[in-house]
């Protein structure tokens, strides 16, 4: 391959993975603002903004108003200090801008894509968990806690599809919410497989992302083999 060519494909790839990527990153360290230049998130009733997270009573949530669509993946650090006190449960993410009862939730202890039936996982009073939850275009939604999978339900009925609609996050319709606080949230234009979550980090704002680097300095190391090879030819 001439060196001009593998150039292009070098970029070419470094550029198809920037565009697959983080779109919006909140580190919630003072400020609501996302680090990526896109829409601020919203605070409700009298959540508290702190210098290293977002504290939450019975929803006083947060929301994005975006349409991101049926492909994403959601990356958080999050906790529940209590469950909804009324009955079993309580609403992690709405999909659907509070004009009906679906969504992702915890039923007990449990994780609940509502209206499908399946409950899974553990959740953890005053605990720290990471919760990823990725959807592909197959509609397959799936949940991973800490970085292990714990739950996958094809999405059939759209429960779980932003198409239309904006972001809420720890709040409800009514009175089916939490107390808690939230460490980040990190948003991606694309769906993640099982060993992509392992490898998840919270992004480091100033830097490209792992992926691009990692994608880049495979590139160059390509280019420099071709370079020394040409030389020694």
């Amino acid at each position: 391959m001439k060196f001009h060519k593998l150039m292009a494909t070098a970029l070419l790839f470094v550029a198809f993975d920037s565009r697959a990527s983080l779109i919006h990153h909140y580190d919630l360290n003072g400020s609501l603002a996302d680090s990526q230049g896109g829409k601020s998130l919203v605070a409700h009733a009298d959540g508290k903004l702190g210098a290293s997270g977002y504290a939450f009573g019975p929803n006083q949530g947060l929301r994005l108003d975006e349409k991101l669509g049926g492909v994403y993946t959601i990356d958080m650090v999050f906790r529940f200090d209590a469950f909804n006190a009324f009955n079993s449960y309580t609403r992690l993410l709405d999909f659907r801008n509070l004009a009906d009862d679906t969504g992702l939730y915890t039923w007990t202890d449990k994780f609940n894509l509502y209206n499908y039936g399946t409950s899974a996982g553990k959740l953890e009073l005053g605990k720290d968990t990471r919760l990823t939850i990725t959807r592909d275009s197959g509609k397959m939604f799936n949940l991973y806690k800490n970085g292990d999978l714990v739950m996958s339900i094809l999405d059939k009925d759209n429960v779980a599809d932003f198409t239309a609609n904006a972001m809420h996050f720890f709040r409800d319709n009514g009175g089916e919410a939490g107390r808690g606080a939230v460490d980040y949230i990190s948003i991606y234009n694309h769906s993640m497989s099982g060993a992509d979550v392992k490898l998840l980090q919270p992004p480091v704002t100033e830097l490209p992302e792992p992926g691009s680097l990692g994608m880049m300095a495979g590139s160059l190391a390509m280019l420099g083999w071709m370079v020394r090879r040409r030389k020694r030819a």
